[in-house]
C-alpha cells in the first residue's frame, strides 16, 4: 500500500467537501450524489488534458486506454483509501455492512464528489492542483510502452485467435464476502488467484492464464 495522501485542511473544511463524504445512504437529500455527478466530468477532462499534454506521440485510442486504466472504479477506490481523510465518509450501518465489491463503488463515486467539491468551491485551477496531487503516484507510473488492454480482454481475443474456447471464470467470495476467489479453466488448466475486489480476482486469473499460453 502506498503512503497516506495528506489532504490539506483548505478542501476538508469546505462545506461541499464535508458533503461529499456523506452517503446518500445517510440523507435523501443532503448527500454527495450531485457532486459526483460534477466531479465525475471535471475528473475526466483533468486527465485528458494531462495525458493529451505528456503523451504527444500517442494517438486517441492509447490515450482512451490509458486514461481508462486511470479513471475507473477500483483505480479511483484505491486511491479514495489512502487519503488520510477517508475515515470522515459518513454511509449507514446496513451500507456499511455490505461487501467490499460494493463499498469500491461508493468509494469511486466519493472520491469524484470532492473533486466535484473543490471545483465548485475553490475553481477549475485548485481542482486541476487536486486531482494531479492525488493521482500522482498513478500519473508517475504511465508509459507508452504499457498494455493498457485488461488481461481479460487479452485472454480473450488471444483464444478467440487460437480458435478455442472462450475462458470460463467461477469466483468464490469468503464467508464475509470481503474476499474472492477465482478459477479460470484455460486449454484443461486451471489458474487460481484472490483479492479484496472480485474483477480484480478475475484479472489476476487472467492473467496467470495469458502468461502460460504467452511461454507456450
Amino acid at each position: 500500500m502506498n503512503n497516506p495522501i495528506q489532504i490539506s485542511g483548505t478542501y476538508t473544511e469546505l462545506a461541499s467537501f464535508k458533503q461529499a463524504l456523506i452517503h446518500k445512504s445517510v440523507s435523501r437529500t443532503q448527500n454527495n450524489e450531485r457532486l459526483e455527478f460534477l466531479g465525475d466530468a471535471v475528473l475526466e477532462i483533468v486527465i485528458s488534458e494531462y495525458l493529451f499534454h505528456n503523451f504527444p506521440d500517442s494517438n486517441e485510442g492509447v490515450l482512451t486506454q490509458m486514461r481508462a486504466s486511470l479513471v475507473n472504479t477500483q483505480s479511483l477506490s484505491e486511491i479514495f483509501l489512502q487519503l488520510d481523510c477517508k475515515n470522515q465518509l459518513q454511509v449507514s450501518r446496513g451500507t456499511e455492512n455490505l461487501d467490499d465489491t460494493h463499498k469500491h463503488s461508493i468509494y469511486a463515486g466519493t472520491l469524484e464528489a470532492c473533486v466535484g467539491a473543490v471545483f465548485i468551491e475553490l475553481g477549475s485551477k485548485e481542482a486541476k492542483r487536486f486531482i494531479l496531487n492525488i493521482f500522482s503516484h498513478k500519473l508517475s507510473l504511465l508509459s507508452v510502452t504499457d498494455e493498457f488492454k485488461d488481461a481479460k480482454s487479452l485472454l480473450q481475443e488471444l483464444l478467440q485467435a487460437m480458435n478455442h474456447d472462450l475462458p470460463q471464470y467461477q469466483v468464490t467470495p469468503n464467508q464475509d464476502g470481503t474476499h474472492f476467489y477465482c478459477e479460470v479453466s484455460v486449454l484443461g488448466t486451471v489458474f487460481s488467484a484472490s483479492a479484496d475486489i472480485k474483477k480484480e480476482a478475475e484479472q489476476k486469473a487472467a492473467k496467470l492464464a495469458l502468461h502460460s499460453l504467452e511461454k507456450s
